[in-house]
């Protein structure tokens, strides 16, 4: 990203320009162009830069075509390089593509150390988790979520009992 794009995209983010005037500077049509936005994310990946994939994701979100980035959220859903793991969660949620499914297994199988900057209870961070899942709604999210409330960490199984019982109603 050139320093000229990057202050564009500080610009959205602190409300000093709209999102119309945003697409209408920035020299890529990130909105049809999913090539330069994998590229950026790719390229703050290997730099293992975390403020640089931060701005990556935040760029990917403004595209306002999240779906056409599935296999690159789900993807950075396991990278701990990053601040986003709630948003992207939830962009998984609203999105809710069955391809997400075994990026969230590995997520809850991984006692959510990468996610230690939340400062959040397991409970809490299982419950982006939960609803991840929910909003799936496959069979396939739905015995993970069975699975998981049989977890020895009380706060993923309680989470996932919860969850169930919604379905249930």
């Amino acid at each position: 990203m050139t320093s000229y794009e990057a202050e564009l995209l500080h610009n959205l983010s602190f409300g000093k320009i709209k999102l119309q005037e945003f697409y209408e500077k920035f020299p890529v049509d990130i909105r049809n162009t999913t090539a330069y936005v994998n590229n950026e994310i790719l390229n703050a990946v290997e730099s293992s830069d975390p403020e640089k994939l931060d701005e990556a994701i935040y760029l990917l979100m403004v595209t306002n075509n999240e779906s056409a980035y599935i296999d690159t959220l789900n993807n950075l859903l396991l990278n701990p390089n990053h601040r986003s793991h709630q948003m992207i969660t939830k962009t998984i949620q609203d999105i809710g593509s069955d391809s997400s499914i075994p990026f969230i297994r590995k997520v809850l199988e991984s006692n959510f150390d990468y996610l230690e900057y939340t400062c959040s209870e397991s409970g809490a961070i299982a419950k982006w988790f939960s609803w991840a899942l929910y909003s799936i709604g496959t069979k396939e999210a739905i015995d993970l979520m069975k699975e998981f409330a049989d977890s020895p960490d009380e706060g993923i199984s309680d989470e996932m009992k919860y969850r169930l019982n919604k379905l249930n109603q």
